[in-house]
């Protein structure tokens, strides 16, 4: 079933380490951000960051830098631990990592040991590495709460949020409507957006906007939105919302035939 090929690819949990990845592929930066109480007690919390990250750079195609928010990470004073780190920065400069800044520094957590400069805030982080955002994009709002997962093989994009999250204004809606299409930058074929609704709320004055931006979609190849798990029963959404994830993909399921990162091209034979 589709339920369980989507479950199976479920990223592994470390209850020491846990990071959030998001990618701007026109910039060419990984950001990673380590949530609270996260430690790295070991040379085994190094081991799953370093895999966590080389799972990430599937979905990149070239040289790219890498922005670390590390104020949430706590470090052990070991030099095992530094040796690791500075091992796993060697190994990611070798697959065309070109810079890496850090921000959030705190001596207090051992930041000193992590091997590539830790900025104070994300300002300078973002100067040194010579890229600029658009305000409004900063860590910690409402865009870091938006979460994306491909699931190729199943044509999905899974759109979730982290904590209970209202959308009820406009720039909200311009906001996730850039993070997508950021995402479909991996994409090469048709796809479905399939929402966890369980954080969502939608205020209806923003239900025309959020129709409008599923309508630009529909002409970046998606074939369908559909939700799961309303916050309430009597929430109302503008796309098609079921009480239970599985109905969701069942009624989704299917509908792909080969993976959404092939390209559609190298599957059209010529006449």
């Amino acid at each position: 079933m589709f339920a369980d090929t989507i479950s199976s690819q479920t990223v592994e949990i470390n209850e020491m380490i846990q990071l959030e990845f998001e990618h701007n592929y026109q910039q060419k930066v990984m950001f990673q951000r380590f949530l609270p109480l996260s430690h790295c007690n070991d040379t085994k919390d190094v081991a799953f960051w370093r895999q966590q990250w080389t799972k990430e750079l599937t979905s990149w195609h070239s040289p790219y830098k890498a922005m670390i928010d590390v104020s949430a990470l706590v470090i052990s004073e070991d030099e095992k631990i530094k040796t690791s780190l500075e091992m796993m920065t060697r190994f990611f400069k070798g697959f065309f990592l070109r810079k890496i800044n850090g921000f959030g520094f705190d001596s207090a957590k051992n930041h000193h040991l992590l091997p590539f400069q830790i900025f104070p805030t994300k300002e300078e982080a973002e100067a040194d590495l010579g890229v600029r955002f658009p305000k409004g994009k900063e860590a910690g709002d409402f865009r870091s709460q938006i979460t994306l997962q491909n699931f190729f093989q199943q044509h999905c994009i899974e759109l979730s949020f982290l904590s209970p999250t209202i959308i009820e204004r406009d720039d909200q809606v311009k906001i996730l409507k850039d993070k997508i299409t950021n995402n479909l930058m991996q994409w090469h074929s048709k796809w479905t957006l399939i929402i966890d609704c369980s954080n969502l709320r939608i205020n209806p004055e923003c239900h025309s906007q959020i129709t409008r931006m599923l309508n630009y979609f529909n002409g970046l190849f998606m074939k369908k939105v559909v939700g799961y798990n309303p916050s309430d029963s009597s929430d109302l959404y503008p796309f098609p919302v079921f009480r239970s994830r599985h109905k969701a993909v069942v009624d989704i399921e299917g509908e792909g035939i080969k993976g959404g990162d092939e390209a559609e091209c190298r599957s059209k034979k010529t006449p």
